[in-house]
């Protein structure tokens, strides 16, 4: 991976959730990894986690490459991934319309996602 850059990221679980703060970049993954090593030690409770990035010098950013791809293959591609993945069932009413409800396993994790979603956006 010559090409390549390696960001030592810290991430650090806050009350209002997760903060990533970059710390260092090094050229090869063997010197993030000794400094990611110290770190560690340095900084020993549960809510800190450290991770090492891989990043290809002047690259398209993945993020970028990532929803390009979800905005190019549209939301009924997105939709029809999600049922294949068993994410919901597709039901039909009596007047034969469709409905989709989300399966009880994936339930308690939208709701909560959605509930923090509406507590921001009323602050």
């Amino acid at each position: 991976m010559d090409d390549y850059i390696y960001i030592l990221e810290m991430m650090v679980q806050t009350i209002d959730g997760m903060m990533n703060e970059p710390i260092g970049a090094y050229s090869t993954e063997e010197e993030a990894q000794r400094w990611l090593e110290a770190a560690h030690d340095r900084f020993t409770s549960d809510t800190v986690v450290f991770n090492i990035i891989p990043v290809k010098l002047d690259d398209k950013p993945p993020i970028l490459e990532l929803t390009e791809d979800f905005l190019e293959k549209g939301l009924a591609y997105q939709l029809v991934e999600l049922y294949n993945n068993d994410v919901f069932e597709q039901m039909v009413e009596e007047d034969g319309s469709f409905t989709y409800q989300l399966k009880a396993k994936y339930q308690k994790n939208m709701e909560s996602a959605i509930s923090k979603n509406l507590k921001r956006g009323n602050q």
